[in-house]
């Protein structure tokens, strides 16, 4: 067969798709990665053949970052608001609609020349990451089947829908209208990496699949593997809160602090240009700037992130304890999903206090590290993506 996987663009949407775009490729079928021009690099990366479509959201840097200002500066919202929708305020659907209206520009923005390629190439399959509307047109134009990729438990969000209720965005009905076909919110089935005890909305047609983590190209830093004589601790942000400045790195800074005053490692792992803003830093810290967290994380006890689905699910499968800093609504849920499963605590950013007192009690309870055990087993029970590309193709097959 040949398969197309399609992505939006950024960083941990296209590395979510790796793994079960290499077991395709792996069992004989033929693969293409098609995304925007400006993750090109990140695309070829991966290792898979990739072709470049569209461009940048038709949308001025002002509407970009009214859109991050609107993600950091929302009150916390309840942990488990992706479940209750219709609980949500006004305030907040506005909120929602405006990322949705952000990712259907992406959408525009490439679609035209997806659908050219796919013309030209004529996939039996896409797949497509939740939030690249694009490849969902795509099926829908060619007449093929398509199969919608979940990255984790805030990627189950329906940001195409307008509120309350079914019915989706005009500018999403307007992606399939250009091309006269019918407008699609479902796909033949999902596939979703998020092991059962993290999710919170259940997809429908789900094929659920063991998370495999895959955060870029790299090499283990030296000296990670030898044995350790003090407990080590990584400190990340994520991409996104390093794109969005209002986001702020201070509370990452007192994480960082705290770790060093407990007489711990700590590792940051950060782009430089991110850490340079720390100031100086404690003699027990490291900079890794561009080590990928998959190769990290086996060798340290606990991790303090911003909450995003790769990096909770990398700490999982590497049953690492958790201390979540959230700063969104996404990840006031993600943060939820990590103290519901018990790997972790989640606290938003007061004082310096509250941060430095979380990171104490994430690693001295124990409790944390055997529910991170629990968990890491746990993914390790579903199914691999050999076996769901396998399940997929023969479903295919059988019509």
């Amino acid at each position: 067969m040949r398969i197309l996987f399609t992505v939006f663009g950024s960083r941990p949407h296209i590395y979510p798709l790796v793994p079960l775009a290499w077991a395709f490729r792996t069992a004989g079928h033929d693969v293409r990665l098609a995304g925007p021009p400006l993750w090109a690099t990140e695309m070829a990366c991966t290792g898979l053949p990739f072709a470049q479509v569209g461009g940048c959201p038709a949308v001025t840097p002002m509407v970009r970052d009214e859109v991050a200002g609107a993600m950091f500066t929302q009150q916390p919202w309840p942990a488990d608001w992706t479940a209750h929708v219709g609980s949500l305020t006004a305030r907040q659907w506005a909120y929602l609609e405006s990322v949705g209206r952000y990712l259907v520009a992406a959408a525009a923005a490439m679609v035209d020349e997806l659908v050219a390629f796919a013309r030209r190439w004529r996939p039996d399959l896409v797949v497509y990451d939740s939030f690249s509307y694009a490849g969902r047109v795509v099926a829908e134009v060619l007449g093929v089947p398509a199969v919608r990729h979940l990255s984790g438990p805030d990627s189950a969000q329906r940001l195409e829908l307008a509120q309350p209720g079914p019915h989706p965005l005009a500018e999403y009905r307007a992606l399939f209208e250009r091309f006269g076909v019918p407008v699609m919110l479902d796909a033949h089935a999902a596939v979703d990496p998020t092991p059962p005890s993290m999710r919170l909305v259940v997809p429908e047609r789900l094929r659920q699949m063991r998370y495999i983590p895959y955060n870029g190209p790299g090499c283990t830093p030296q000296g990670l593997t030898t044995r350790r004589k003090r407990p080590r601790v990584c400190v990340t942000w994520g991409h996104t809160n390093a794109l969005a400045a209002i986001a702020g790195t201070w509370p990452f800074r007192v994480a960082i602090d705290a770790i060093a005053a407990q007489g711990m490692d700590c590792l940051i792992a950060a782009p430089t240009a991110e850490v340079d803003k720390l100031g100086a830093l404690p003699e027990s810290v490291r900079a890794l700037s561009a080590a990928p967290l998959h190769l990290v994380l086996p060798y340290c006890d606990g991790i303090v992130h911003q909450g995003g689905d790769g990096t909770a699910l990398t700490a999982a499968a590497a049953a690492v304890p958790q201390l979540v800093i959230p700063a969104s609504p996404e990840a006031d849920m993600v943060g939820g999903r990590i103290v519901a499963t018990g790997v972790g605590i989640a606290v938003r950013y007061d004082t310096a206090a509250t941060v430095a007192d979380a990171v104490r009690r994430l690693l001295s309870d124990v409790a944390y590290r055997e529910e991170a055990v629990r968990l890491r087993a746990e993914i390790e029970s579903q199914p691999v993506p050999a076996v769901v590309a396998s399940a997929v193709a023969a479903d295919l097959a059988n019509g």
